[in-house]
């Protein structure tokens, strides 16, 4: 079995010693990252910076606290994500700086989305022969922090998502929407997204560490231009270095969560225990959790280990 480290949203105690932002290193201690940073190594942090109108992201201190976390090993890290520079300005307009976070936010493939690596798959899915963003390719470590939300193109946007489309280029991007036309083109969708998180992988065995913000879940992707309300109760932080075991952990916490009122929710009547994104977008995100399983990034099977 695979571990995944979490921390409750849900606290036992009226204590700052409590708060999930003063517990986060203690989770990243868990999970190993101190142990894969080494002196003057790069450090990728992988987010989405969201766009101007959402607000349901990944919120500054906890991105600080990793960040303190990873420059107290010596080491240097810097935030990435896609869409070139114009996504830069998007990270400003959602409080994230070096002012705020203490590091440089950077494009993860350049100014004009023209800066990567071309990597060659055996055995894809469907694309085999991936574009890989140069910033985090050159990157000695890949923390890939996500935010676990819904998607419209497959159901649940969590690790594997954030490094798919975050990861490469415009044109990949578009190959993977492609699929999405075809027959059987949900499935198809997530393969492909598997063939990219793969390749983003590719050079970074044993030098990655996956988390998982399960807070503020709502129904669209972080992406969408306006705020919602959402579908559960904060769940908590996820930790761990197998992407499969992380991404189906963090579903199967969401669908055996209780569904909030005044939200998407209630238009579905989602109940506790039931696969909560099937519901809502028509689109089951465990092909995805499966499908990087059968490639040979991770195992469905996991123990959780509260911090």
């Amino acid at each position: 079995m695979s571990e995944v480290y979490f921390i409750k949203a849900q606290r036992p105690r009226y204590n700052k010693s409590e708060s999930l932002v003063i517990k986060l290193p203690e989770l990243l201690d868990k999970v190993g990252l101190g142990n894969i940073l080494s002196k003057d190594a790069l450090v990728a942090i992988k987010i989405h910076f969201g766009v101007v109108g959402g607000y349901r992201s990944i919120r500054p201190q906890f991105i600080k606290q990793l960040v303190d976390y990873i420059k107290n090993k010596e080491t240097h890290p810097f935030l990435v994500d896609t869409w070139g520079l114009k996504h830069v300005y998007d990270a400003y307009f959602n409080g994230l700086s070096y002012a705020t976070v203490g590091a440089p936010i950077i494009p993860a493939n350049g100014v004009k989305e023209k800066f990567y690596y071309n990597v060659k798959l055996e055995g894809a899915y469907h694309i085999s022969e991936v574009k890989v963003a140069g910033n985090v390719y050159d990157a000695d470590v890949l923390v890939n922090f996500a935010h676990g939300k819904g998607h419209g193109s497959c159901g649940f946007g969590g690790v594997i998502k954030n490094l798919a489309l975050g990861c490469t280029t415009k044109d990949v991007r578009h190959k993977l929407h492609d699929l999405e036309k075809l027959e059987e083109g949900t499935k198809k969708f997530q393969e492909g997204m598997v063939d990219v998180a793969r390749a983003v992988l590719s050079n970074k065995a044993g030098k990655t560490v996956h988390l998982m913000w399960l807070m503020d879940i709502v129904e669209h992707c972080d992406c969408a231009p306006f705020g919602l309300v959402p579908i559960v109760p904060d769940i908590g932080i996820l930790a761990s270095k197998d992407i499969v075991a992380l991404e189906k952990a963090a579903l199967d916490l969401i669908d055996q969560a209780p569904p909030l009122p005044w939200s998407a929710a209630e238009k579905y009547d989602l109940k506790p225990g039931e696969n909560k994104f099937l519901r809502i977008h028509g689109k089951d995100p465990y092909i995805q959790v499966y499908a990087a399983e059968k490639a040979g990034l991770g195992n469905t099977d996991y123990k959780l280990i509260e911090v």
